[in-house]
C-alpha cells in the first residue's frame, strides 16, 4: 500500500490487515489489460459487481498491494456521489474538467479504478465519463494547432492555491523516458503573471487544449457493477454533466454513486 506522500505518516509499502482477507471470494478478474489501457488509455470491465470491499481485495492483488492510500480521500477506496451543493469537484454535478488524479505528487499512481455503484437518475445521458488517449490527442494537437511534443513539454501552465502555493507544470512530462500527462483543467489560473501577453498567450493555448480534448474524447457509459480501468498517466479523464432526483415521499436524494481505488503494477 503506497501513502500519499506528504502525509502524517511517512510513504511505505503495507499489506492489507490479514483480516480484511479472510473472507476473499476468488473473482473472475485476476488482471488487466495494459496494452488495452496504454493504446486506448482505458479498459471497461463489464458485470464486476458493487462489493467495494471485493473491489479493494482484487486490486491489492492485481496490484501486488500497491494500492495508493490518501487522507485526503479518506484512506485506499474513495466512494463518493454526486450532490446539489459541493466544492468537491467529483461530487459537483457540472461537467468536471479534464484532468490526472494527484498532478502535483512526484510519482502520480499509475492506475485509476472507477466503480458505478449506482448510475444517474437520468443513465444513460447523464452521468457518463470520458476518456482523451494520450497518442490521439498529441496527434489532433499537431495536425489541429501545429504543437509538437517538445512545444507542449516546454510550455508551462499556471497553477495558484489560496494558501499561497503556486505551480508552473507542462501539461505533458517526461519521467524515466516515458511521456506522462500531469494536468488539472479547472485548477489551471487565470491572471496570474500580471502580464496581458503571457495571459492572452496561456488562454489561446488552454482554448487549444480544451477543443482538442473534446474533439478526441471517448464517451463511457457505466452501468451498476460495471468499472472502468484508466491510466493516470497516459490519459486524460473528466466526468460529464449529472443530475440528482428527489423522493418527496421518503424526502431521500438520488444521484451517481461511484468507488475509486488507484494502484500501481
Amino acid at each position: 500500500m503506497m501513502r500519499e506522500k506528504g502525509s502524517s505518516r511517512r510513504d511505505n509499502i503495507a499489506r492489507l490487515p490479514s483480516s480484511s482477507k479472510t473472507f476473499f471470494r476468488p473473482h473472475s478478474i485476476t488482471k488487466i489489460d495494459v496494452q488495452s489501457i496504454q493504446d486506448k488509455g482505458y479498459q471497461v470491465i463489464r458485470g464486476f459487481g458493487v462489493d467495494v470491499i471485493e473491489f479493494e481485495q482484487v486490486f491489492n492483488r492485481i496490484s501486488n498491494e500497491q494500492l495508493y492510500c490518501s487522507p485526503r480521500v479518506g484512506g485506499i477506496c474513495h466512494q463518493y456521489s454526486v450532490e446539489v451543493n459541493s466544492d468537491n469537484f467529483s461530487q459537483q454535478m457540472r461537467t468536471g474538467g479534464f484532468h490526472t488524479d494527484f498532478m502535483f505528487q512526484d510519482k502520480p499512481p499509475e492506475y485509476i479504478g472507477l466503480l458505478c455503484l449506482e448510475t444517474d437518475p437520468k443513465h444513460p445521458i447523464y452521468g457518463r465519463n470520458q476518456i482523451v488517449s494520450m497518442s490521439v490527442l498529441l496527434e489532433r494537437l499537431s495536425s489541429g494547432f501545429g504543437l509538437s511534443v517538445e512545444d507542449i513539454l516546454q510550455r508551462n501552465l499556471p497553477y495558484h492555491f489560496a494558501n499561497g502555493q503556486h505551480f508552473s507544470v507542462p501539461l505533458l512530462h517526461r519521467c524515466n523516458g516515458q511521456l506522462q500527462f500531469k494536468f488539472h483543467q479547472h485548477l489551471v489560473t487565470d491572471g496570474m503573471y500580471g502580464d496581458k501577453f503571457k495571459e492572452k498567450e496561456i488562454e489561446t493555448y488552454m482554448t487549444q487544449l480544451h477543443a482538442a480534448m473534446i474533439d478526441v474524447a471517448e464517451d463511457i457509459c457505466l452501468d451498476a457493477g460495471d468499472l472502468l480501468v484508466l491510466s493516470n498517466h497516459h490519459a486524460l479523464h473528466r466526468r460529464g454533466e449529472c443530475s440528482v432526483s428527489f423522493n418527496a415521499d421518503n424526502k431521500t436524494w438520488r444521484s451517481r454513486k461511484m468507488a475509486s481505488i488507484r494502484f500501481n503494477l
